[in-house]
């Protein structure tokens, strides 16, 4: 078995206690506590704690990009990689949804933090584009009669699914939150039935 480094412990304890706690209520003694390392290791591999946190950010990123990796197949079509977004997410409020506390963490301390703001903005930018790409291509854009542009489409479609997310973490109990992401289907129903 492949022994874990100290800099990947502090970052695992890292990710668990702002996912429980919440950056502003995490210390660097909590987490060396908990990585069983000594506060110094902390400022040895990420300098200081907004260092750390930016290095939490890109596990959000790659843990992100790993589920898309596994869930979404080139064989199938705009549609049905659109509704394997939705089914992913729901998955994910579900199953991880540390993921999500952390990533709304992450997007309150960028509006103080420029560092923070432009590694959050290359998670979304990449979020973004990939939505853009698999989804809403010409083909899909063509078969809807939209005139939008697929980056609007894709940008009101990950809204949707942030602000969901969003409110599912508030009422976690309410189950009927999580459900509601499948109505951001009708974006692909355009055409197909009447909306009222």
């Amino acid at each position: 078995m492949l022994e874990i480094s100290q800099e990947e412990k502090i970052l695992d304890a890292a990710y668990a206690i702002i996912a429980r706690e919440g950056y502003v209520r995490t210390s660097l003694r909590q987490i060396a506590q908990e990585a069983q390392v000594a506060v110094s290791q902390i400022s040895y591999h990420y300098e200081n704690k907004e260092g750390l946190l930016l290095a939490v950010a890109r596990r959000v990123a790659n843990k992100y990009y790993d589920y898309m990796q596994l869930s979404l197949k080139p064989e199938m079509t705009p549609r049905e990689k659109g509704e394997c977004f939705i089914r992913l997410y729901q998955e994910v409020l579900e199953n991880d949804s540390d993921l999500f506390r952390v990533l709304y963490d992450l997007v309150g301390l960028a509006l103080w933090s420029k560092p923070v703001r432009e590694q959050v903005r290359e998670i979304f930018a990449g979020i973004m584009d990939q939505i853009t790409e698999e989804v809403f291509t010409g083909e899909l854009m063509g078969q809807l009669g939209l005139t939008y542009s697929p980056e609007t489409l894709a940008s009101l479609f990950f809204s949707g699914i942030f602000g969901i997310a969003v409110q599912a973490l508030l009422e976690p109990d309410n189950k009927t939150i999580t459900g509601s992401l499948d109505a951001l289907n009708v974006i692909f129903k355009v055409g197909e039935v009447e909306l009222t």
